[in-house]
């Protein structure tokens, strides 16, 4: 992987230092979509190169000192979602905000991730309505309406100005910060009114930075794009589904196809393998709290039978889960073998050196329950690795004072 140059030389810390007064109360109701121009789709900063060497760098070093925090494969991500609106102008519906998380879902299935709506606040405010980044009203809304963004992601929904939408990446601020989370315009959800971005492709787009993707037309044609192999090079974002569309001179289409760049939603459909390990470098390093959120993880009682929605239903597919996370002297771990054979459970350090095995032996096909004592333990982040023959799955887990 390699590092392309910007398209646009605009960092975080000169977004934050440009943040005006909140925006004006007279704002419009206009219902009619806009026309997207290519600057205005979405209003995620692009990174200078500076940045993205220092991300480069902190996932090697992540590398030669914590390889396990590298096997985490996806996880579920808790959803805090914030409707913000003017009288009855923006008041999308529980039905639509139903549909988004279900396309958002659908959007992500195959990468490891999930999306877990925990949430819906709605608050009638005309000052926060139409907001802008980096202005009194987002900094403003966002201090009052974030619900702990460390663990969770909070969706603002709102009339997003002259965007569809926008969010922080993960490296440009503490992973604590209430600026962190992501902003959408009411009229990209399903059935919303800005066609052709109406199917709610946009959160998943938005979602993507979210967890650190790029666009893949960062840096145009010139390497490393967007830090990801497999996905070709691209000289411009490509506009509604320009199907055999090739602008730079690499082998490859432009991957007009994929949710990180500017096509019509129906156009979208796929993020790639190389884009799913992306994802899986840059949460544990910046972060690292996200899947660590004990609503999201946590296993209430084992499955009963038929609970087919269930994450750990016997035969369905190797499987660990872990609750309470984070947790104090000792939590309990759920895991769930789709098949009879060698397995293991261990816990390791951020170091790599293992501290607890829980389970070894040969395991039969079905659901276990174990508890991990820590009472000796330092306070810090352990990685719970669960093996079936060459499979494996890697959760991270928090152990407090």
């Amino acid at each position: 992987m390699n590092a392309r140059s910007p398209l646009v030389p605009a960092t975080v810390v000169a977004l934050l230092l440009a943040i005006s007064s909140q925006a004006s109360a007279s704002q419009s109701l206009d219902r009619t979509p806009r026309d997207i121009e290519q600057t205005e789709r979405c209003g995620t900063a692009h990174p200078t190169a500076a940045e993205m060497n220092q991300v480069t760098s902190r996932l090697a070093k992540l590398r030669a000192t914590s390889p396990l925090a590298m096997e985490v494969q996806g996880g579920t991500i808790r959803v805090a979602i914030h409707v913000i609106t003017n009288g009855s102008a923006g008041a999308v519906s529980d039905a639509q905000i139903t549909a988004q998380m279900r396309e958002l879902n659908q959007n992500f299935a195959g990468t490891g991730y999930r999306f877990n709506l925990i949430s819906v606040d709605r608050t009638d405010k005309t000052a926060w309505f139409k907001m802008g980044i980096g202005t009194g009203a987002e900094r403003d809304a966002k201090r009052s309406l974030t619900i702990d963004p460390a663990h969770t992601l909070n969706v603002y929904i709102c009339d997003a100005s002259k965007y569809l939408g926008w969010t922080y990446f993960p490296w440009s601020l503490p992973e604590d910060h209430y600026l962190h989370g992501v902003v959408i315009d009411y009229g990209s959800l399903p059935g919303g009114y800005q066609v052709p971005y109406d199917l709610g492709r946009t959160l998943t787009h938005e979602a993507g930075h979210y967890v650190g993707l790029l666009h893949t037309f960062q840096g145009g044609c010139n390497a490393p794009g967007d830090q990801v192999d497999d996905t070709p090079f691209e000289a411009a974002p490509a506009f509604g589904c320009p199907i055999g569309l090739n602008t730079c001179p690499d082998p490859g289409d432009d991957p007009i196809h994929n949710y990180m760049d500017y096509s019509d939603d129906a156009c979208y459909t796929e993020f790639t393998s190389g884009q799913e390990v992306r994802m899986d470098q840059i949460v544990p390093a910046y972060r690292p709290s996200l899947l660590n959120g004990a609503a999201a993880l946590a296993i209430a009682e084992p499955p009963t039978e038929g609970s087919a929605s269930h994450p750990l239903i016997a035969g369905a597919s190797l499987a660990l889960a872990v609750a309470p996370n984070p947790f104090s002297a000792e939590t309990d771990l759920s895991f769930s073998l789709p098949r009879a054979g060698a397995a293991s459970l261990r816990v390791y350090n951020v170091a790599g050196q293992l501290v607890a095995t829980l389970f070894e032996g040969e395991g039969e096909a079905g659901v276990r329950h174990v508890t991990f004592r820590a009472k000796q333990l330092p306070a810090g982040m352990y990685f719970t690795r669960l093996k079936l023959g060459r499979e494996q799955v890697v959760r991270s887990v928090i152990l407090v004072p």
